[in-house]
């Protein structure tokens, strides 16, 4: 539970969702290694691991602490946790070491003695009863010696920032390191003791640097004993530092460290909003897990505060990436080691239809080379310096379509957000940049992939009369995709609802600060250009016609309970029910979860037995299979990518409904199932994937909270601007619903026969060649669906 202290809207600026990039700066004391930490703090915050999109500033001691923690960091706390070896005695030293050595001791002992009351009253009023919780209470509080080693370990690292300069110099040069190199919007997360040294690192590096969020967790920032040596190095006003934005500090009952819970009346700056404080209630014991790094980015609260200072598009379980993951684990390993990196150029190739008299072939040969000397000249500026030669870096140029040379972590990162269009260069030559793997690789080529322009054009399918569920995490009700008059003259959008709060299904905001949610139904309806135009640059859906029924059953961090979906299922049954004919004739959802066989059977859980309602009913139940197809194993200690069969996921592994897995949007031949599509047999030996739909770099609706926006498209807004792409399995399901709501239209008999529309979708796909638990049935074809019925 929390009471977080709101900032006026006055003077909170309305965040854009540009950051590209996350800073983490951890705590006290010893720590596991940096790549380890870095995947640790990536899954408690994202779910996944996000490769280059984050990174570690890693500041630990090594001369105080030899060897990394055999241990997560979780464990801080816990009898096996590593900083309690020999904590009294690094806390000795850190004294001895300082550069005040009288001003050292006299911190170490009062905080010590303000951290001890605080732990003693902290038990008084409501530390855990029963057992030996109460019996370690009635003795010592909370002060046992698992947190008295606890507080040693945090202030002798704090004593060395701030009273050792020499050291304080190189726990802050950490974080330039991290930033300096480019790939800016910043959010910088700064935990424990790294909120320190991130402030510091931020106020030295002054406005140049763009940090749209500052989020301090678990911070010592408004100790007294803390700020009193701040204000002597900045001032009787502590500020805000001038490149951050904005500035969220979240403190955790019972977390020692941040005693003082709120910044705002330390830290102020004139023009600034001022520090948000949250308060995360409830006593955790002990109090040392209070202060996890953890338990403190996996709460939603933080999730949705960070998430809306990103761009989202690059936050996606599958993304564009330009630094590949494997080739950023292999630089956390050790930052100043040079790693063998194969950079692949990027070509612009020739448009088609082109007046010049140039081939594409020569253009693309041309761009090739012009990328070739742009990455070439910045290696010489910026690698090839005495003593270091072509040779000692093992540069090779005669490679047709890539240049290959050793670099270091910050090479790596400076030549990324230099050179390449991800970063937003403004002359890109690089496309992306492995360590030793390839490559992989749009709704407005997607559409003619599964034969859906044709029929529209040849048959007018176009979803006339047919009505679509989405249930995800909203819609964007402004976007002009779904107010096409051609399509529709009150919209494409029927109703929006709103499923994650307590009670009744209520009425949708008409925003989706997530984007999720208006990328999937995008695809499905709506679209710019007339259905009979030229095939311009505006996009157009699957079927563009049918009329959306939005439901948010996912919170704006993308997940959600079962009980919100199950509300959304229960909420069509009813109106589907309560008319003559079904009001709603298919569903779309582009989520799911594990599947959890000590509970229910495969295919049985009570979503799965939601949707069977709702199939029974006679509607149409289409589900991404997954993205859990690809994975990370260890093999002889280390990290290897492998696929997975049995990987489809709940409610997919339901047998009545449609589960849809990916493939490359217009070369499926060529590709085939993508790597991420989750694959069957399902648990219990059943074939899913159904059938497979364009699931790479899917191009479609951007989604916008700016109240500015209106429902026609602006003067000077390009397309690029109102779309976005994305991958998974989330973009091929729905390509399936858009071309099933087309299909209805035209053959209207079929409507509220569910398992006969799924036996003709089954029976006219393309076979890919592929395993049959890979892409099921194949890639369906909507225009011999209609043909041939």
């Amino acid at each position: 539970m929390t009471a977080p202290k709101k900032a006026s809207a006055a003077g909170t600026p309305a965040l854009r969702g540009q950051a590209r990039t996350v800073i983490y700066c951890h705590g006290i004391s010893n720590m596991p290694p940096e790549g380890v930490l870095r995947s640790e703090w990536d899954r408690a915050l994202f779910g996944a691991d996000q490769g280059e999109r984050t990174r570690m500033a890693y500041w630990v001691d090594r001369e105080r602490y030899p060897e990394t923690a055999g241990v997560s960091t979780r464990a801080i706390g816990d009898d096996r946790a590593t900083l309690q070896v020999g904590a009294e005695a690094l806390l000795a030293a850190s004294i001895r070491d300082s550069d005040d050595r009288e001003e050292s001791a006299a911190f170490v002992a009062a905080v010590t003695k303000q951290l001890e009351e605080a732990a003693q009253t902290a038990a008084q009023r409501g530390a855990p009863m029963g057992g030996a919780a109460t019996k370690s209470m009635e003795v010592k509080g909370l002060w046992s010696p698992v947190t008295a080693l606890f507080t040693q370990a945090f202030l002798a690292d704090v004593n060395d920032f701030l009273f050792n300069k020499t050291k304080r110099t190189r726990m802050v040069q950490t974080v330039k390191d991290r930033v300096t190199t480019g790939g800016g919007p910043f959010v910088v997360i700064g935990h424990s003791q790294g909120s320190m040294v991130t402030y510091q690192a931020l106020m030295e590096l002054g406005a140049a640097l763009e940090v749209d969020l500052f989020l301090t967790i678990g911070s010592p920032l408004g100790l007294p004993q803390v700020t009193d040596v701040l204000h002597q190095w900045h001032g009787k006003t502590l500020p805000i530092p001038p490149g951050v934005k904005r500035w969220v500090n979240i403190a955790q009952d019972g977390d020692i460290v941040c005693l003082d819970q709120t910044l705002a009346d330390e830290y102020s700056a004139s023009g600034k909003p001022p520090v948000l404080d949250e308060r995360v209630q409830g006593v955790v014991w002990p109090p040392s897990k209070a202060h996890s790094a953890s338990r403190y980015l996996s709460r939603q609260s933080t999730q949705d505060t960070v998430m809306a200072a990103l761009e989202r598009s690059r936050f996606q379980p599958v993304s564009p990436m330009t630094v590949a993951r494997n080739l950023a684990d292999s630089l956390d390993a050790d930052a100043m080691v040079r790693v063998p990196v194969l950079i692949e150029l990027l070509e612009r190739t020739q448009p088609t239809g082109s007046s010049s008299g140039a081939s594409a072939a020569g253009e693309g040969g041309d761009s090739l080379q012009g990328a070739r000397k742009k990455v070439l000249a910045w290696i010489e500026k910026n690698v090839l310096q005495d003593p270091i030669t072509a040779e000692t870096v093992f540069l090779e140029d005669q490679l047709d379509r890539y240049v290959s040379v050793n670099l270091t972590r910050a090479e790596v990162e400076t030549l990324a957000a230099a050179l390449s269009q991800q970063y937003g260069a403004a002359s890109p030559a690089v496309y992306r940049m492995f360590s030793n793997s390839k490559k992989k690789a749009l709704i407005k080529e997607s559409i003619h992939t599964v034969q859906a322009r044709t029929a529209q054009l040849g048959y007018n399918a176009c979803g006339q009369g047919i009505t679509w569920a989405v249930l995800d995490t909203g819609i964007d009700n402004r976007h002009p995709h779904f107010h096409n008059p051609a399509f529709a003259p009150e919209g494409t959008i029927a109703a929006e609802w709103d499923c994650t709060a307590r009670g009744p299904v209520q009425p949708g905001s008409g925003n989706d600060a997530n984007g999720h949610g208006t990328h999937v139904a995008g695809i499905i309806a709506g679209g710019l250009q007339a259905v009979g135009g030229d095939g311009g640059p505006d996009m157009l859906a699957m079927a563009p016609k049918a009329r959306l029924v939005t439901y948010k059953v996912l919170a704006d961090n993308g997940s959600g309970y079962d009980a919100w979906i199950i509300k959304a299922i229960d909420h069509i049954w009813k109106q589907n029910q309560d008319g003559r004919r079904l009001a709603i004739q298919g569903v779309n959802l582009s989520l799911g979860g594990a599947f959890d066989p000590a509970s229910f059977g495969c295919g049985d859980s009570p979503l799965c037995a939601s949707l069977l309602r709702l199939v029974r009913q006679g509607v149409l139940v289409v589900l991404a299979a997954g993205n859990e197809g690809s994975g990370d194993i260890v093999v002889d200690g280390f990290n290897a990518t492998r696929s997975f069969d049995l990987s489809i996921g709940d409610p997919a592994n339901l047998e009545e409904a449609i589960a849809v897995g990916s493939v490359h949007p217009t070369l499926p031949y060529r590709y085939g199932t993508s790597y991420f599509s989750s694959r069957g047999p399902t648990a219990d030996g059943r074939l899913k994937p159904d059938v497979v739909g364009p699931g790479e770099q899917i191009r479609s609706c951007r989604s916008s909270s700016d109240p500015k926006r209106t429902h026609t498209r602006g003067k000077g807004e390009s397309v690029d601007g109102l779309y976005v792409a994305l991958s998974g399995t989330s973009m091929a399901a729905p390509h399936i619903s858009g071309l099933l709501a087309a299909f209805l239209s035209v053959r209207t008999e079929f409507i509220g026969y569910p398992d006969r529309v799924k036996q003709i979708l089954l029976n006219h796909c393309t076979d890919l060649k592929r395993d049959r638990y890979h892409q099921g049935a194949g890639l369906p074809n909507l225009s011999k669906m209609l043909l041939e019925t």
